[in-house]
């Protein structure tokens, strides 16, 4: 059963991936020129992330995993569950942006605030779905103490990114994205 969990696992990553990619290539091809384009965040991401599974391969292998009962693959299909839930959010976010989405931070020549969809909850629903996937298909690594590790990294990667994109959308649409950011979270409804 532990084999059949691996197969799903890795299938949901494949499948993410491919998502990811035909979104992207198909919402650039809709995007229309920006104005200003920031990319050092874009960087950033990948870098952190690969540091924090770089960091926690070793401490996975250093530290004992977890210990299941017979009943843990119940609770595996069901972080994989979660994981699915928050790819699917991640996507919905993206396909309710539209032509403003882009793997960069940037504004395009009429950008204007997107309320509906997931962007009616929390400003940043793309990373809360990220976020959600990413962290429980981590923790089927069985190792709380990378986890963690790979946490943290996550964290401060989308950290970061939240406050260059807010810093630049404030400048550029001014109150109407005040007052947006004044009513929704920026990543869990009614929380943060």
């Amino acid at each position: 059963m532990h084999h059949a969990v691996n197969v799903a696992l890795t299938l949901t990553i494949w499948v993410w991936v491919a998502a990811e990619g035909v979104l992207q290539i198909r919402q650039r091809l809709r995007s229309d020129a920006t104005e200003r384009t920031e990319w050092l965040s874009l960087l950033l991401i990948p870098v952190l992330i690969s540091c924090g599974i770089m960091l926690a391969g070793p401490i996975r292998h250093a530290v004992p995993a977890l210990s299941y009962s017979p009943h843990a693959l119940g609770v595996r299909m069901v972080i994989l569950v979660v994981a699915w839930i928050g790819i699917v959010v991640r996507l919905w976010a993206i396909i309710a942006l539209g032509r403003f989405f882009r793997g960069t931070v940037h504004i395009q020549h009429d950008h204007r605030v997107v309320t509906t969809g997931p962007y009616r909850f929390v400003r940043h629903p793309a990373y809360s779905g990220m976020l959600l996937a990413a962290l429980d298909l981590a923790l089927l690594m069985d190792n709380a103490a990378s986890w963690l590790v790979f946490t943290v990294c996550c964290l401060v990667a989308l950290g970061y990114r939240i406050r260059v994109e807010e810093r630049m959308l404030l400048d550029a649409l001014g109150e109407e994205y005040r007052s947006y950011a004044a009513r929704t979270r920026r990543l869990i409804p009614g929380a943060w």
